[in-house]
This record gives C-alpha cells, structure tokens and sequence, in this order.
C-alpha cells in the first residue's frame, strides 16, 4: 500500500489502474485463483475501493476483459479490394486475439459462467460484442461497386467475423493461412459478389491465388506451434510458457530482457509471464552482480522435460517432405533472410 500514491488516481486514471491490475492478475494466476484482495494488493488500494464500483470478482473480471480489448482495437486495412481487406483483417484479428481469447475461455471454463448464472456464449457476447465485425470495408466495397449492401442481410455480412470467432475460441490459436482463405473465396464471397466478381473460385486450381510467402511461413508457425500447444496443455502450461521454461533449462541466469527478445515479445509481457510462473514456484529471479537473472527451479525444469522432443517432432511434421539436400537449401535461403533483417535493424 501507498496511500500517498493511490490519493493522486481519480476518476477515469483510478479506474483504468484498477481495471489494468485486474487484467494482469487474471493473466498471471487465472480466474479461479484471481480475488478482489489480490487484485486491490497488485493496484496498491484497498477492497473497498474496488467494491464501490464493482459488486463481486465476475465483474470486475468481464469489465477488465472488455477494457482491454477496447484498448487494444485491430487496424482495418485499406487494400482497395474486399477480398484483400478481409485477408488481411482477419488475418491481424486472429493473431492478435488469440490470447486474449485463451484467456477469456478459460476464465468461462474456470466457473465465470457459473458464477454470473449466464451461458458461454452469453459471457462470449459480454465479453466480445460484434466489435470484430467492422463495416468500414463493406462500405468501401459497396462505393466501390463489388458488393450490393442493400440486397445483403447482416448475418452474411457477419459470416466471416463469426467463422473466425468460432474457430479461435474451439482452438485457443490463430487461424491458419489456409482457413481464412477458405472463409474468404469459398464461403463468403460467393455469397456477396456477382458471379463475374468470383470465377477464380470454380476455375482450376492453378488460377488461383497462390499464398504468398507470409502465408506459407505462417502456415509453418501455426503447425509448429499446434503441436506444442498440444504437449504444454498436458503439463498445464501455455505455449509461451513452455518456452520460457525450456529457454530458462538450456540458458540459466538470462536476464528479463534476453527472455523478451527470444520470445519475440515485449518486456511488460515477458515481466507478467515470469511473476506468474513465479507463483507456481516454477522459475526464480535472483541478483547477481548487481542485475536480476531468471532461473527456472527444479519444478520448472521437470514440467519441460521432453520439451526438445517434442520441438524436434514438430519440426519433423513440417519438414517431412523435403529430403536432406532440399532441407540444406531450405536452410540456407533462410539464413540468408536472418542475415538481411539481422542486417538491417
């Protein structure tokens, strides 16, 4: 507590402190675990500060989920067609909601349902809304002549938005490269183009769009990281927690900054992930000459035993059907992107 700190945070700044402290307590410890105590602790106030605008846990819970999916909106694109924009918004949406969804599923499955006497998909709608669907590209798509928005009713206009809802929260990861693009040529566009605006969808194969090579590297990610996903779920863990974990095995005494830049994530993230293994006694941080270094303990340790197996067999999966000599050159192209970004940062 900090009395002096908390009489400086009034109206909307308090607020947006308490809500933020809420999320990051749900990340780290899970619903089940998360109580108004723990979340006042984190935000340096008291219970009944909290209590005075939120009756119980499940609401402070569901306004914290909202908060920050307000706070983190997804850029439309601006392609200049419908089918890029959908391609490309879908495919934003899906990677940046993922987690978030993980989170909110497992809160629903963790008896925040239960508690607040509504269905999932009650919870779902409270939580997310119709705040994925965005009409900005159907009605530059109808200026533009692709698309008749006053022959088409709003279900259809919701197909893809709700296609993609469904599959993040059946499988808690982004969709794959493939799946948007079937949502796109070959459920959705059908059934808002003129026929002349689809023929690339019942013409050969060949005259299709082939998948960029951002599709395919994020093809290769999603099988990877599926594979992984799978494996860490039995251990109780999340994919970026699995990681860290085997990262922390094979390079004890990193500092919080060299987790960061290996996961590919930002401190603030990486601070949130290691304080919530942290409680579960998984890693430990100790200072050493003057600098905090991240272990993982025994317990971390033996979670991610077989980790490396399991990396080698995901990899295994994707690679299978090149031979050695294809793998090399595979390899060496790829090390030649490296160089190039590596380069150029």
């Amino acid at each position: 507590m900090a009395p002096e700190t908390v009489r400086r945070r009034h109206g909307e700044q308090l607020e947006s402190a308490l809500l933020a402290a809420g999320w990051d307590e749900l990340v780290e410890t899970g619903y089940s675990r998360l109580t108004m105590e723990s979340v006042a602790v984190r935000a340096r106030t008291s219970e009944a500060v909290l209590y005075r605008r939120w009756a119980n846990k499940d609401e402070l819970v569901l306004a914290a989920m909202r908060r920050h999916r307000d706070d983190h909106p997804i850029t439309v694109p601006d392609t200049g067609s419908l089918r890029g924009d959908l391609l490309g918004y879908l495919t934003s949406a899906s990677e940046a909601l993922a987690g978030f969804f993980a989170i909110a599923a497992a809160a629903a499955i963790s008896g925040l349902s239960a508690s607040t006497g509504a269905s999932p998909g009650q919870v779902r709608d409270r939580i997310i809304g119709d705040r994925l669907l965005s009409r900005d590209m159907y009605t530059r798509a109808h200026a533009r002549g692709e698309i008749d928005l006053t022959r088409l009713p709003g279900a259809v206009l919701e197909m893809p938005f709700q296609l993609m809802r469904h599959d993040l929260l059946l499988n808690l990861a982004p969709l794959r490269p493939a799946r948007i693009r079937s949502i796109v040529d070959e459920l959705f566009l059908p059934l808002v183009q003129p026929a002349s605006g689809v023929k690339h969808l019942t013409t050969a194969p060949e005259n299709q769009p082939r998948p960029t090579s951002g599709d395919l590297f994020r093809s290769i990610r999603w099988a990877q990281r599926k594979r992984i996903e799978e494996w860490s779920r039995t251990r109780d863990l999340t994919f970026e927690q699995a990681l860290v974990l085997g990262y922390l095995e094979r390079q004890p005494g990193v500092i919080q900054r060299d987790v960061a830049e290996m996961s590919y994530t930002t401190p603030a993230n990486v601070s949130l992930l290691l304080k919530g293994l942290e409680r579960r006694g998984l890693v430990e941080r100790r200072t050493e000459g003057g600098r905090k270094r991240v272990y993982a303990t025994p317990a971390g340790i033996d979670l991610v035993t077989g980790l490396d197996a399991v990396l080698a067999e995901a990899e295994e999966l994707v690679f299978a059907p090149l031979d050695r000599d294809e793998r090399a050159g595979l390899e060496r192209l790829v090390d030649k992107i490296n160089a190039h970004l590596a380069g150029g940062s």
